[in-house]
């Protein structure tokens, strides 16, 4: 059994988390990145590959996509082939390959915000243009939903090619229903645009809810679906940037493979090796691991009901990665983030999550110890009485 309430010091590990944008604060909740160790499983596949002396070019990697069809099959009964998992590095890097083989410069790309930051900027940045079907925020009830009828409009447009959808969502914690995505793939699929749907937070999880992949709604021949994931940050090896992108349609693939070559797009094979391990040996782990994410989420929802700190809190459905409305503190997110830090905590700023709508907004990532949940509670808590209380 994991003990994720061991008390692991990061600190001087050269951790972006805890030594870069975290240094010297008590509270850094910013980065997506767990506290907790890895699964012993991953870990024992890790030395032994390294005891091997030469960590060279790998003869074959049809293992991993075995390993994480078995993976998904068991979590989320999905029935994917292992051809149609191809592994790449670096999330965001197979997500410009992605562009790259379904668009062109001067394409239109419908995203929907707020959402991790470089679903957006890597859209824009390429020449594409992006089409934002901002999510419709409801502040009372703390929850988020689609604007169907703009993404009606949208993917009419015939410069559309693409949709993304960060499912679930990051920062929203959405958990995207079965009846919401197979109408974003009707919608996707009745104008040819390909649905790209990045499910790299989908094994967690709360209150019950499960995990409805593009895959749970595409048309018997796959047509028009590419997911994009990675069990890196869920099984605390980030760093080893392996990705894995499922293309079920064989035409879809080839177009994919192409662009992929183009870029010379590879993945090592310590990381392919951690990764198999995982997905074979770390079911027990990642249920121990929503437990306790569950405690955290819990005790996070009853503090702010609790507490009338004048922040409202998105309600979390998935995902350790949580979204605050700071609106009612009338400050940037920059004037809260150097106020934040004289507290020691770290957030991540709302601007970073596209749009033009964030203002105000922080993201907290809850996958730590509970006893750092509750102090930097506490602390926030601290920071509102000596500045905003009135």
């Amino acid at each position: 059994m994991m003990n994720f309430d061991e008390e692991f010091d990061r600190r001087h590990t050269n951790t972006w988390k805890w030594d870069g944008e975290g240094e010297g604060c008590q509270y850094p909740m910013g980065t997506a990145d767990m506290d907790f160790r890895m699964p012993g499983v991953i870990y024992d596949a890790i030395i032994q590959k390294v005891n091997q002396g030469i960590l060279s070019y790998a003869a074959d990697k049809t293992y991993f996509g075995k390993a994480f069809a078995g993976y998904q099959k068991r979590r989320n009964n999905l029935d994917i082939q292992p051809k149609w998992v191809i592994p790449g590095t670096a999330l965001m890097a197979v997500y410009k390959v992605i562009l790259d083989a379904f668009t062109s410069p001067g394409d239109g790309v419908i995203v929907q915000t707020p959402v991790f930051g470089p679903l957006y900027s890597v859209v824009k940045n390429n020449g594409r243009i992006v089409y934002d079907n901002a999510l419709i925020y409801d502040r009372e009830q703390g929850t988020w939903s689609i604007n169907f009828e703009q993404l009606t409009t949208m993917c009419a447009d015939p410069r559309v090619r693409m949709l993304v959808v960060c499912n679930p969502g990051n920062p929203t914690t959405k958990a995207f229903s079965k009846e919401e995505m197979q109408k974003m793939y009707d919608i996707a699929h009745k104008h040819n645009i390909v649905l790209v749907s990045d499910e790299i937070h989908s094994d967690i999880y709360y209150d019950g809810r499960k995990h409805c992949s593009a895959l749970n709604v595409m048309n018997a021949q796959g047509e028009n679906v590419v997911v994009l994931t990675s069990s890196g940050k869920v099984f605390g090896i980030p760093g080893l940037k392996v990705a894995a992108t499922v293309i079920p349609n064989d035409q879809l693939r080839a177009r994919f493979t192409i662009a992929n070559t183009n870029a010379k797009m590879d993945v090592i094979d310590l990381g392919l090796t951690a990764c198999k391990a995982g997905y074979e040996g770390a079911d027990a782990y990642i249920d121990e691991l929503n437990i306790y994410l569950q405690r955290n989420k819990d005790y996070i929802v009853d503090w702010f009901q609790n507490n009338d700190i004048q922040v409202r809190l998105t309600k979390p459905e998935a995902s350790y990665l949580f979204w605050l409305d700071f609106c009612d503190w009338g400050l940037s997110c920059e004037e809260l983030e150097v106020l934040l830090k004289k507290y020691g905590i770290v957030f991540s700023s709302g601007i970073e999550f596209g749009g033009t709508h964030n203002e105000g907004f922080m993201r907290m990532n809850i996958a730590t110890r509970y006893a750092n949940v509750q102090g930097a509670l506490t602390a926030l808590k601290q920071c509102w009485k000596e500045n905003i209380k009135k």
